[in-house]
């Protein structure tokens, strides 16, 4: 909308445009609010998995210990059992590194969304506010030009009646003193 369109819109429409943008900036709270819900939603789904997976390697090794105890060397079964528990714990430790960078990346797109969003409402409200008050500023100035000349020409009408009274009156003397004059012959 250009500076030339919102000079002519009524105090109605500009506070019209202004609740607009307030529902605006309500609809992308709700937005973030909704997209932080998801995102808790998925963390708390994958810290379920990943506590699944902890009791599952927890009764994998309870297992293991038994073959341990069951088997001949316990220098064999070390080896078979910690190249699997290695691997487990780097997949599990890399899961979870990945869920919290995804986590931290959603929440600052969320905080720069939310500044964002933010300052063009700050902006669009103080830009409505300062068109205001110049509309008001002028509607004023008008105002008192107005006034101004109204009071300029019923000035000038008052004066126009006064000397046409006066003329009257003046005439109506002179008609006065006639009649009085023949009266008194």
């Amino acid at each position: 909308m250009t500076e030339q369109e919102l000079h002519r819109l009524s105090r109605k429409e500009l506070l019209e445009l202004m609740i607009e943008n307030g529902k605006e900036t309500e609809s992308l709270k709700t937005q973030y609010a909704q997209a932080m819900e998801a995102l808790k939603a998925e963390y708390e789904k994958e810290q379920a998995i990943l506590k699944e997976e902890l009791e599952e390697n927890r009764k994998a090794l309870q297992n293991r210990e038994l073959n341990i105890n069951e088997a001949g060397s316990i220098a064999v079964a070390a080896l078979q059992v910690n190249g699997i528990f290695e691997a487990a714990q780097a997949a599990s430790q890399q899961y979870i590194e990945n869920i919290r960078s995804l986590n931290e990346r959603q929440a600052a797109i969320c905080a720069q969304r939310d500044s964002e969003s933010r300052e063009k409402a700050d902006r669009m409200i103080k830009s409505a506010e300062e068109k205001c008050e110049a509309m008001e500023t002028a509607c004023r100035e008008k105002c008192i030009a107005m006034e101004a000349e109204a009071k300029q020409r019923s000035e000038a009408y008052w004066d126009e009646v006064s000397k046409r009274l006066q003329a009257f009156y003046e005439n109506h003397q002179e008609l006065k003193k006639l009649l009085n004059f023949h009266a008194q012959l």
